[in-house]
């Protein structure tokens, strides 16, 4: 299969024959993700994703997502160093989930796990976690991880719901996200929606009481609070380039940055 899921490569079904000398070594690098701008987030994510980055939905082939907006500019992650590091406090599941997925087989009723083959730390030199032992069984590692993407799935399920009754509600609109840096360069972000507050305070009391009971009220004020994030997004794309450029500059005059000119993280105590 070619790209599949935006971050998967090569998605084949999870095989006892084929797999089972295969052993999965987790890295902290998140380069898979690095030309990955939005990422879909479950309703029990909403809390965390909200304090850190734009909750947005947007029109996919089943109707309507929620995403989580990870960088104002196309095909750049503004969490994902240079190094492949994330610089957030919060990994959304959909990548926490990696190299694994569930696919759906082609009858429609029946879900499959599945791994990402191109993913670089597969491997059958024993680093890392196996996922069957020699007679072909499923490991702990397995069992855990098919553990987590059923959980995913049942929550993306429910999530999906909220979004349904959020477009059937009439409270989505298109929107557009507008910014402008310091050094006078201008962008915005398109083809999203958000919730239109004022159609949102124009619902009958009968019903905002049912979305209070539900919990869509929670999740709806969530990604509106979220929306606040746009500006330290934009902020996390300026600085890494503001940094490089002193680099650079301190470089042509023969100066290395020193520990003196380093943030917190970058200075090691004894």
């Amino acid at each position: 299969m070619t790209k599949q899921l935006m971050i998967y490569e090569n998605v084949v079904p999870v095989n006892r024959n084929a797999h089972r000398d295969v052993s999965v070594r987790q890295t902290t690098s998140f380069d898979f993700a690095r030309e990955t701008n939005t990422v879909p987030i479950v309703d029990v994510e909403f809390i965390k994703v909200a304090v850190e980055m734009p909750i947005l939905f947007a029109k996919t082939a089943t109707g309507v997502a929620a995403l989580a907006l990870l960088g104002t500019q196309q095909d750049r992650n503004a969490f994902v160093a240079e190094d492949g590091n994330w610089t957030g406090r919060y990994v959304p599941a959909f990548f926490r989930r990696y190299p694994f997925v569930f696919a759906l087989q082609e009858d429609g009723d029946r879900l499959t796990l599945c791994i990402d083959e191109s993913y670089k730390g597969l491997n059958k030199d024993g680093k890392g976690e196996r996922m069957f032992d020699s007679e072909g069984v499923e490991t702990a590692y397995t069992k855990n991880v098919l553990r987590f993407v059923e959980e995913y799935q049942s929550t993306f399920n429910r999530s999906q719901a909220f979004c349904d009754r959020l477009l059937e509600s009439g409270l989505l609109e298109e929107a557009r996200i507008d910014y402008r840096l310091n050094d006078g360069t201008t962008g915005g972000v398109t083809g999203f929606m958000r919730v239109s507050v004022e159609k949102l305070r124009a619902l009958p009391d009968e019903k905002v009481v049912e979305m209070f009971r539900n919990g869509d009220l929670d999740l709806i004020q969530l990604h509106l609070m979220s929306m606040q994030q746009v500006e330290p997004l934009v902020a996390k794309l300026v600085q890494p380039a503001a940094a490089v450029e002193e680099d650079k500059s301190a470089k042509k005059k023969g100066k290395s940055p020193s520990a003196e000119d380093a943030t917190p993280s970058e200075t090691m105590t004894n």
